[in-house]
């Protein structure tokens, strides 16, 4: 991790350095070159995040399967009365009617 980071670091550097060759600069116009390390701050700034942005990922990732190992023990399902149902089923003309009372 750190060793990518400083790749990083040393690459937005190397990027932010380098200038252009053959810039030709208009009165009133921003620095060409100014305008390139921007940008390379912008990509190194963008690189980050991804980067920063995959660390999280794996660690959510590395976290849900550690809390996948965690065994719960289940526990015994508790006794619940049931009652006898004191429903009568009649027949009224071809219908079936439950009557409880």
């Amino acid at each position: 991790m750190t060793r990518s980071k400083l790749a990083l670091i040393v690459a937005g550097v190397f990027l932010a350095g380098a200038m252009q060759a053959h810039a030709i600069d208009l009165p009133g116009q921003p620095d060409r070159n100014q305008l390139a390390r921007e940008g390379r701050i912008n990509e190194l700034q963008i690189l980050q995040s991804q980067q920063s942005r995959s660390a999280f990922q794996a660690e959510q990732q590395r976290l849900r399967e550690q809390d996948r190992q965690i065994v719960v023990p289940q526990l015994p399902r508790p006794e619940v009365p049931v009652m006898k149902s004191s429903c009568q089923i009649e027949l009224f003309g071809n219908i079936y009617r439950r009557v409880c009372r």
